[in-house]
């Protein structure tokens, strides 16, 4: 078992650029080596633009507790007063992006730091600046707002 077993083609990590950080955050792996050292080439992207990294400057993104029993609750008593909750981000704002409940993403805050992987539990109407996501976290009852998510995995409702 090696300390890099975690960097794998199509993984989603955060890198910590040594140029004072200039480009830190998530990237998803395009190639990696099969055996991989600290100084080992990774090629990592986003959508906008690609670096080759040493694998030491990568790490996971961890994931936290669920929330995800307190949130359904919340939701419940939510749904008893009035308040609508949806499936697909689609039925809530017009957008290209195919985000449902089930789905696993990675937040981004408004610092550029990234938590993650995190469910995605439902959606609302855009509100307080477009907030409209529900993941599971530690404040499941405070929507995000999707360009925080980087979709990690698709699993949500068909």
């Amino acid at each position: 078992m090696s300390k890099y077993d975690f960097i794998k083609q199509g993984n989603l990590l955060y890198w910590h650029d040594p140029d004072n950080g200039l480009s830190d955050g998530a990237y998803r792996v395009v190639s990696a080596p099969e055996e991989i050292e600290d100084d080992s080439i990774i090629l990592i992207a986003t959508k906008h633009s690609e670096a080759e990294v040493w694998a030491s400057e990568l790490s996971p993104i961890s994931t936290p507790i669920s929330h995800k029993d307190d949130f359904m609750r919340w939701k419940k008593e939510r749904e008893a007063e009035g308040m609508e909750f949806f499936n697909r981000l689609s039925e809530v704002m017009e957008t290209d992006s195919d985000l449902a409940v089930g789905d696993m993403v990675a937040f981004t805050n408004d610092y550029g730091v990234v938590f993650g992987p995190k469910e995605v539990l439902a959606f609302r109407k855009p509100w307080n600046g477009g907030r409209c996501v529900y993941i599971d976290s530690d404040a499941y009852w405070f929507p995000d707002r999707p360009e925080q998510l980087t979709i990690q995995s698709k699993g949500g409702a068909k």
